[in-house]
């Protein structure tokens, strides 16, 4: 590839993406409505499965975002403009918190009205952990949760789309400085609203390495969804002067953190494995038997086994339409994964697996990639004046 940077085309499509994504989640929201009156607890833990699955993926774009910015690295900034696509949600995911505090009941009953437990021992543990885990305190974290995540990811979009218009502000120095210093605090929201709206589910259950298995999971699935949107917009004309290297790049992130995903996954169940005590191992035993035991060797199956023999392979990794199918997978291999770590709570025996689940998904992440796709219209999908550019469209390996 010569050094010029070919013409770069502004993205002004997506009406028709925009139309059919609110349709689908208009779908959603109505069948969700009429589940309601069917299944109400499964509702809710059906629509907190599916927000964490877009939550988690939004949020591991952003980490890789930063961390693309913090170490200077070159060849992301080829795809960076789609990283902030997946940003521009964010908003909008703040606002799809809003239904869960109408199930706060079914969802996070236990420590709500630790008074109802009938075991002693168990009311004692909960009430232990009332400082914390309480409505109110609650309520404040996840405003500062979503004010960390919404600062960050604002600055770093808005930084890079007025590089656009200006040379001078299309500089990395700032959106660097930002991504080191945002970090720890991206990060640290991130580990504590795992524990909040995932963890507390089951409150006598303990972890300390459940945010490392969340974050694994949402970074691998944001580099999913990365690879995915590549290919459809290079196909589409739109992302000109991308190569089999660049591909190949996303293929060898994807192979590494489905490995640290399984790392993360196996510890996690050792360490509670070896630790042998009761109120640990009910998270375990819930997935084990019955129907959810075969949910979870599906799990197994699909997050991690078949996509790391399919990723070891290097013509795959090189190939833009098979590594976007094994992206695919990955993305519904993380709903899945979201999905056991949420639905299992519920009271009951009921099936793994209901048409509310999809319902749900189509209530968030419909309107999720219409948002997206609005906001980005009128907008070229790199970042036309940073000076890496040229180096990151000429990026090879081998």
């Amino acid at each position: 590839m010569n050094g010029r940077i070919p013409r770069i085309p502004i993205f002004r499509g997506g009406r028709a993406l925009v139309v059919r994504s609110l349709g689908l989640a208009l779908l959603g929201v109505v069948l969700l409505v009429v589940g309601a009156f069917v299944d109400r607890e499964r509702v809710f833990h059906a629509y907190l499965a599916a927000y964490a699955y877009a939550v988690t993926t939004v949020i591991g774009a952003l980490i890789f975002l930063m961390t693309c910015h913090a170490m200077g690295a070159t060849w992301p900034v080829a795809v960076r403009r789609l990283l902030e696509a997946i940003l521009s949600a964010l908003p909008l995911l703040a606002v799809l918190f809003l239904p869960l505090l109408l199930g706060m009941d079914s969802l996070y009953g236990d420590w709500l009205h630790p008074e109802s437990i009938h075991d002693e021992h168990a009311r004692g543990l909960v009430l232990h952990k009332t400082p914390y885990l309480n409505l109110p305190f609650f309520l404040v974290r996840t405003v500062i949760y979503f004010a960390i995540w919404l600062a960050v990811s604002a600055l770093l979009r808005g930084g890079s789309l007025r590089g656009d218009s200006s040379p001078a502000l299309a500089g990395g120095g700032r959106l660097r400085a930002l991504s080191v210093g945002g970090l720890p605090l991206v990060g640290l929201a991130l580990s504590f609203a795992s524990f909040d709206w995932l963890m507390s589910l089951a409150p006598l259950w303990v972890s300390t390495m459940f945010p490392v298995y969340v974050f694994a999971g949402g970074f691998v699935a944001a580099i999913a969804l990365l690879t995915g949107l590549t290919f459809t917009t290079e196909r589409a004309g739109l992302l000109p002067g991308i190569s089999a290297s660049h591909y190949y790049a996303l293929g060898r992130l994807l192979l590494a953190f489905t490995i640290f995903w399984a790392y993360a996954a196996f510890f996690q169940f050792m360490l509670i494995w070896l630790a042998d005590k009761p109120e640990e191992a009910e998270f375990y035993l819930r997935r084990y038997h019955g129907p959810w035991g075969t949910a979870t060797l599906i799990l197994v199956l699909a997050r991690f086994v078949i996509p790391f023999l399919i990723l070891l392979n290097y013509g795959i990794k090189r190939r833009p339409a098979w590594l976007s199918a094994v992206a695919a997978w990955v993305l519904v291999a993380h709903y899945l994964d979201m999905h056991w770590l949420v639905v299992p709570e519920a009271s009951g025996h009921r099936a793994p697996y209901h048409w509310l689940d999809l319902a749900a998904l189509l209530a968030v992440v419909g309107p999720c990639v219409a948002l997206a796709a609005l906001r980005q219209r009128g907008k070229p999908l790199v970042p036309v004046n940073d000076p890496a550019l040229p180096a990151a469209l000429k990026y090879e390996s081998v």
